[in-house]
């Protein structure tokens, strides 16, 4: 199972709800990877889930660590793909 850090923006221009986008996130793809703080050790990468095309979250603390921009659903669904597509617990899109 992957360690992702989820980090949100400020919210200061929210153009969707992006609570409900990371728990759609969640949900597809459930059993394959886990949000935890972003400063968390042994993470995978950070999530960074922006409310706006700005991207504005401040990443300054993850030097080192990769970094994944959601700014919206065709960014979500793009990442879930990915994911879904690295696992290796034999899930299938068809079976999340």
């Amino acid at each position: 199972m992957k360690k992702i850090g989820l980090k949100y923006c400020g919210g200061c221009n929210p153009r969707y709800n992006r609570v409900a986008l990371v728990q759609y996130i969640e949900r597809r793809c459930a059993g394959v990877l886990e949000f935890v703080d972003p400063h968390t050790d042994g993470i995978d990468f950070i999530l960074a889930v922006h409310g706006c095309e700005v991207s504005c979250a401040n990443l300054e603390f993850s030097a080192g660590i990769p970094v994944r921009h959601v700014s919206g659903i065709g960014d979500a669904e793009e990442f879930i793909d990915e994911i879904l597509q690295d696992d290796n617990t034999g899930l299938t899109d068809k079976d999340g």
